[in-house]
């Protein structure tokens, strides 16, 4: 919808009375000047984005947001009533307002306290959050706010107070009391409050979690929230034998992909090397008997499922002789191929498999280097 050249969005959401959420981000609103009961009777509406509005046209808010009964916060931070005239019972019957936001712009053109906003004590939430205040003054009431020059974000004061200890019982896969003493910056200072609080790290374990929500009750603090501690898995750096390799290795071209596994020799999912895939592997580790190449950081291959290779381009002739026989990647010799006396042909690459090289003539053929000559490279 395009509101760009609205001026008039009076009673717009008027009486709508089954409306719970509305999103209006979207909305240009720099040509408006009545925006009056644009929301009134809205008596469901729990959430209302209109933190991006541009009202410094606007000279009419009167009953803007009277008989929102459900509505608990909003964030007027972006208004500008410097031409407002009229704002009487902006805010009556929303009594359910919770926390506000001002910006500097918002000024009242009326008496304060006949926007009607609901008869609370409000607290700044100073350097904390909504949901665990930090408040700079004790608390002032609704016609203080609304004249305030420094606006900010507002909620209604809690309450009670909380008295309670400063540390919390982290629920745990490992121990039955594992506490934790919150930090003096989200210490709490209201029954209610809730923060967010940095889960203890343990030497050896990693969490998927890295906080957890803690609440504020009446003496003390509390937290539904459970954390898995998980083992650390030794690296690799301290087993077995890794040494520089820095050659050309290719996965086995008969597998559709080659078995990965991580410093631990375990089986990771990783099927990004299918068959025929050549890289440069840097690293050769040996460990119990078993060699391994690397495939990537942290990531290793079995020496059964590749060959090392040296990419050439050359052409062989076969020797005089009926037949010159062929093989496998595996060595296993090919019953129903071989190459023709004095022919020629195109070597991919140089394979040595098992100790032995070879060329390898196409995706899965390879004929003994000792069976051949090299006539041009």
């Amino acid at each position: 919808m395009d509101t760009s050249q609205v001026k008039n969005m009076s009673q717009m959401f008027l009486n709508c009375h089954s409306l719970k959420k509305l999103d209006l981000s979207s909305f240009k609103t720099k040509q408006v000047q009545d925006m009056s009961q644009m929301f009134s009777g809205c008596r469901d509406l729990k959430e209302l984005n209109i933190s991006s509005f541009d009202t410094s046209k606007v000279t009419d808010m009167q009953g803007m947001f009277s008989g929102c009964e459900t509505l608990e916060e909003l964030d007027l931070s972006n208004f500008d009533t410097t031409n407002v005239k009229d704002m009487t019972d902006m805010f009556k019957s929303s009594d359910e307002l919770k926390s506000i936001k001002f910006g500097d712009k918002f000024v009242v053109p009326n008496q304060p306290r006949d926007l009607k906003m609901p008869e609370k004590t409000w607290i700044d939430i100073g350097t904390g959050t909504r949901d665990n205040p930090k408040p700079t003054v004790d608390g002032i009431n609704s016609s203080e706010l609304l004249s305030k020059a420094d606006k900010g974000r507002w909620i209604v004061k809690p309450d009670e107070e909380y008295h309670g200890t400063m540390t919390v019982k982290i629920n745990n896969n490992l121990s039955n009391d594992l506490i934790v003493e919150v930090p003096t910056d989200i210490q709490p200072e209201f029954v209610g409050s809730t923060f967010e609080l940095p889960v203890p790290q343990k030497t050896g374990y990693k969490t998927a979690k890295k906080t957890i929500q803690v609440m504020a009750l009446k003496d003390k603090l509390s937290s539904k929230d459970v954390v898995t501690y998980t083992p650390v898995k030794t690296k690799v750096q301290t087993q077995g034998m890794v040494e520089d390799f820095n050659e050309e290795i290719t996965v086995y071209p008969d597998l559709k992909q080659a078995q990965i596994f991580d410093d631990n020799e375990e089986l990771t999912d990783d099927k990004s090397f299918v068959g025929g895939s050549t890289w440069l592997s840097k690293k050769l580790w040996v460990i119990d008997g078993q060699k391994y190449y690397q495939a990537d950081d942290h990531k290793w291959i079995k020496a059964t499922e590749v060959f090392e290779c040296k990419k050439i381009d050359a052409t062989l002739q076969t020797k005089d002789v009926v037949i010159t026989s062929l093989v496998d990647c595996r060595m296993d010799t090919l019953t129903n191929r071989g190459l023709g006396a004095l022919s020629t042909w195109k070597a991919q690459n140089i394979a040595y498999l098992n100790h032995h090289k070879y060329y390898q003539i196409d995706e899965n053929e390879f004929v003994d280097a000792e069976k051949v000559d090299v006539v041009n490279q």
